[in-house]
C-alpha cells in the first residue's frame, strides 16, 4: 500500500522525526511502499537540508509563512487526501497527533494516535497500539482510507535513512489570506534542551520518599554525578518539585533502560508500568514493606540520601549503561 510521510519541519525536532520515521518504516511496517514525504516548512529553511533528513526517496516541499495547522490540513487534502488508499505516517509529537485526526476526520477516512505497528493486506490494515497502561498490545482492522496514523515515539529504534538526499518533486509556498478566526499562530522558544528519557539506557528515579524540592533537586544532583537520566513518579512531578516532562509512569513516559535505580519510590502500579521493561531494577526505600521491593532485582532497605552519597562518590567518572543491541 502506498506509504506517505507527513514532516513538520517548523519545529526544532525535524530531525528526529525523519529518524523516527525511518525507523518505524524498517522496523514496525509490512506491505506499506512509502517512496514521498510532504515537508512543511519555513520560508527561510536551508532547501538542502530539508532533503538530507528526509528518509525517503521523493519529497513535496511547502514552504509556510505561519506554522498553522489549518493551513498544513489544507494542503494535504490538496494534495490528494480525500478518498486516497493510502497510509499517510506522522511523527507522534503533539503536532503530528493533532494532524493526524484532524486530516482523518476531514478527509472521511480513519485516524489513530500512538501506533506501535502496521501490516497491509490489500486495502485493509491492521494496525498495532499499547493499552492499558503499556500492559497490552491491541489490533484494530482499519477499513476506510486515507488511513491517518501518529507513531509512538518509542516503538522503534531511530533509524537514520537510506543515507542519500530526496528528490524534491514540487515545490510551493503558501500565501494565506486574512485570518480566518479559527487558526493560531505557533510561536518556537526554545527551551533547555533535556535528553528523552523513553531511549535513555540509564535512569534514577525520585518518589515520594525525597520528602521536598530539596530533596528532588539533590537526587538529580546525583543522578549528573553517577552519569544517569532523572525522572520521577507522579506525586513528584504534581507537586511541582520537578518538570511534568520527567514523569515516568502511566501517565507520563514509558521507559525501557537498562537499569533502573529507583530511590524513594513506593512501587504503586501506574508508576511502576513506566519502568518494568528495564533490564535492571534497583530499589532504594528505607521502608521494608514497600512495594518496589518486591518488583526490582535489588531491593536496598535504607536512607536514600546515604545511598546515593555512596554511588556519587566512588563514581569518578559518569557511570555509562549501554544496551545490548549497540555493544
Amino acid at each position: 500500500m502506498k506509504g506517505i510521510l507527513v514532516l513538520n519541519a517548523c519545529t526544532n525536532d525535524y530531525p528526529d522525526q525523519c529518524r523516527l520515521l525511518a525507523g518505524f518504516l524498517e522496523q514496525r511496517t509490512n506491505g506499506i511502499e512509502a517512496d514521498m514525504a510532504v515537508v512543511f516548512h519555513r520560508e527561510e529553511a536551508d532547501r538542502e537540508e530539508l532533503l538530507c533528513a528526509v528518509p525517503v526517496p521523493k519529497a513535496v516541499l511547502i514552504g509556510l509563512p505561519q506554522a498553522r495547522t489549518e493551513t498544513m490540513l489544507n494542503q494535504l487534502a490538496e494534495l490528494g487526501g480525500s478518498g486516497e488508499t493510502a497510509v499517510y505516517l506522522f511523527a507522534g509529537n503533539c503536532f503530528g497527533s493533532e494532524l493526524a485526526v484532524r486530516m482523518g476526520q476531514r478527509c472521511g477516512g480513519t485516524f489513530m494516535a500512538a501506533v506501535d505497528g502496521v501490516q497491509c493486506a490489500g486495502e485493509e490494515i491492521t494496525v498495532t497500539k499499547s493499552v492499558y497502561g503499556g500492559h497490552m498490545e491491541a489490533e484494530f482492522a482499519l477499513k476506510k482510507a486515507p488511513y491517518c496514523l501518529s507513531v509512538s515515539r518509542s516503538c522503534a529504534e531511530p533509524a537514520k535513512g537510506n543515507g542519500r538526499s530526496a528528490v524534491a518533486v514540487e515545490e510551493r509556498t503558501v500565501r494565506e489570506g486574512p485570518e480566518n478566526g479559527f487558526s493560531e499562530d505557533y510561536a518556537f522558544i526554545p527551551g533547555k534542551e533535556e535528553k528523552n528519557l523513553e531511549t535513555a539506557p540509564f535512569i534514577l528515579a525520585a518518589g515520594w520518599g525525597a520528602k521536598s524540592r530539596e530533596g528532588v533537586e539533590a537526587m538529580a544532583q546525583a543522578a549528573e554525578k553517577i552519569g544517569a537520566e532523572f525522572g520521577v513518579s507522579r506525586p513528584v512531578a504534581m507537586s511541582a518539585w520537578a518538570p511534568m516532562s520527567r514523569l515516568i509512569g502511566v501517565s507520563g513516559v514509558m521507559t525501557k533502560p537498562e537499569i533502573c535505580i529507583a530511590a524513594g519510590v513506593s512501587g504503586a502500579p501506574a508508576f511502576y508500568a513506566g519502568i518494568e521493561k528495564s533490564g535492571f531494577i534497583v530499589s532504594v526505600n528505607s521502608d521494608p514493606r514497600a512495594p518496589i521491593h518486591r518488583k526490582s532485582n535489588v531491593a536496598i532497605v535504607d536512607d536514600w540520601h546515604r545511598v546515593l552519597q555512596h554511588l556519587s562518590e566512588i563514581s569518578e567518572k559518569p557511570l555509562k549503561a549501554t544496551r545490548k543491541n549497540q555493544e
